[in-house]
């Protein structure tokens, strides 16, 4: 199976229209206790720290160093710009390495936020919609149009300030270590990106 560097793009564009596309079920525990809403009409969780993406806006394969690529079973995979999406965007095209998978990232443009994803939560705009454990001390929830587990495939949103929000995505082929379980595959990529991200991207 070829994996397709545009499926990040697609996806931000979908979440720009008020719409997202398909991912799986999460890997995850549900947060039982979410922290308080913003008050910003969507009832989504407060951003209490907000990240600086200056760095990753700027070079936004920074956001994973070579040593958490490779840690993540994709040695020798350097970041690909995904100059396609409507935001800052990096995928890792694995599809030849151990871990078998495509990761990537998407900074969604400003005002496309956590809120703007929680608003359409009762619209029928998602097939799963499930608040996730904070990744990192930032609010995070899985938001699917089309249930694609069984297919390796996954995305989940991170708040990261006010008016911004991270889309991670995954997708991994047949036979990878990760397709049973792509949401906790994406989890814990997005963990490794928040963890640099947090420390400056550098």
């Amino acid at each position: 199976m070829r994996i397709r560097n545009i499926v990040v793009g697609a996806a931000a564009v979908a979440l720009l229209a008020g719409c997202d596309t398909g991912g799986g079920a999460t890997g995850t525990p549900t947060n039982t206790t979410p922290p308080p809403s913003s008050s910003a009409g969507g009832g989504a969780p407060e951003v209490r720290n907000p990240l600086d993406l200056s760095a990753v806006e700027a070079a936004p394969c920074s956001a994973l160093t070579p040593a958490q690529v490779e840690s993540f079973g994709l040695p020798g995979v350097a970041g690909k710009v995904n100059t396609s999406s409507p935001g800052a965007s990096c995928i890792w095209l694995g599809a030849s390495t151990p871990a078998k998978v495509a990761p990537a990232l998407t900074v969604l443009p400003g005002g496309t936020n956590l809120d703007s994803v929680y608003r359409n939560k009762d619209n029928g705009t998602y097939a799963v919609f499930e608040p996730m454990a904070d990744v990192q001390g930032y609010p995070a929830v899985l938001t699917l149009a089309t249930d694609e587990r069984s297919k390796g495939n996954c995305e989940i949103v991170v708040g990261a300030t006010a008016d911004k929000a991270i889309l991670f995505t995954i997708q991994a082929v047949t036979g990878s270590p990760k397709f049973a379980d792509p949401c906790g595959a994406v989890t814990e990529f997005a963990t490794l990106a928040v963890t640099t991200i947090k420390a400056g991207a550098k």
